[in-house]
């Protein structure tokens, strides 16, 4: 199988690519930026060549992009590429537009030309949703809080109409918070961890009173593995862990995991503005439908991040680190 990962330099995005490339698979990765070092991700020693990733910005080189896709002529696109992070849209609404609408779009719109195409599927985010108390499906109607959320409203939307209208094969998955083994160390699991180790401050936004389910790296590759494998088309699925915690639980999990007294690094500050305060994704379709169901427990899959995480700080500075 041919298949090309955009964003192949994310947390989720390397998963697939490490995976993909291991079992055998014919993958090329293109990501704004070069493959972190082996602490991070063990598996680059074996993997990482010339040909199969290219650093290219989808903002400046979408062109590069679209040219090295069209002489690939991949079965499967899987995109989890654009500007990612929640509170910085804000002060920068435009390139947050400009990246995830604008320069995705164009993108896009030269796959409908490429006949080797099978599957182009989307890892897009609950917060299109807004906040709900009560479980969110599919079909819920978007109700964006943020510049961010409403960029990834936007490009949805556009899916939707490529598929009537040209019956394009996308498919978009809704996911909830990822995490798992060499994550990014400013997402919450990782930071957190950084924070205990090193007993710098973490600032609790708005006391942690929001609620989160998270996802672990091992759900997510099996997810995309449903969606490839899957006979549905023009679709979409949430996939979602089974425990839902508070921003202060996760806190209190991992102060206790490190033994740490969480009056000596945590402070509470402000709400950033437009934070949600739930997402529950309703998963009974995925579950129907692809016979997909979380395997990994939070509580019980902590541990192993705290192992990478400690390993990095014994061998970066912490101001490096943060």
């Amino acid at each position: 199988m041919k298949v090309v990962i955009l964003g192949s330099g994310s947390f989720a995005g390397q998963t697939i690519f490490s995976k993909f490339l291991e079992r055998g698979y014919k993958v090329i990765g293109i990501n704004r930026s070069s493959p972190k070092d082996i602490h991070f991700w063990p598996w680059v020693k074996n993997f990482i060549r010339k040909e199969n990733w290219f650093e290219y910005n989808l903002l400046d080189d979408s062109d590069k992009i679209i040219n090295v896709i069209k002489k690939f002529k991949p079965e499967v696109i899987i995109d989890l590429m654009g500007q990612g992070m929640v509170a910085p849209s804000w002060k920068d609404p435009e390139l947050w537009y400009q990246t995830n609408i604008s320069s995705k779009s164009k993108i896009i719109q030269s796959f409908l030309n490429l006949d080797s195409l099978s599957k182009y599927i989307r890892a897009s985010t609950p917060e299109v949703y807004g906040s709900s108390a009560s479980l969110i499906k599919e079909s819920s109607f978007f109700n964006p809080s943020t510049p961010y959320a409403v960029s990834h409203s936007a490009i949805d939307m556009h899916l939707r109409c490529l598929g009537k209208q040209y019956q394009f094969p996308y498919l978009i998955g809704r996911f909830a918070n990822f995490y798992g083994q060499g994550q990014q160390l400013y997402r919450v699991i990782p930071k957190l961890f950084l924070s205990c180790l090193t007993k710098k401050n973490f600032t609790l936004d708005g006391g942690g009173k929001s609620t989160r389910y998270f996802i672990h790296s091992n759900d997510i590759l099996s997810a995309f593995d449903k969606l490839i494998d899957s006979e549905y088309v023009c679709s979409e699925f949430n996939f979602s862990g089974n425990e839902e915690v508070s921003i202060s639980e996760l806190v209190d999990m991992i102060c206790k995991i490190t033994n740490t007294n969480r009056d000596e690094i945590v402070h509470n500050g402000p709400d950033r503005p437009g934070k949600d305060a739930h997402y529950r994704l309703d998963c009974s379709k995925s579950l129907e439908l692809l016979q997909w169901s979380p395997d990994i427990s939070l509580i019980e899959s902590l541990s192993a991040v705290k192992s990478v995480v400690s390993v990095i700080v014994a061998i970066t500075s912490v101001s490096d680190a943060y």
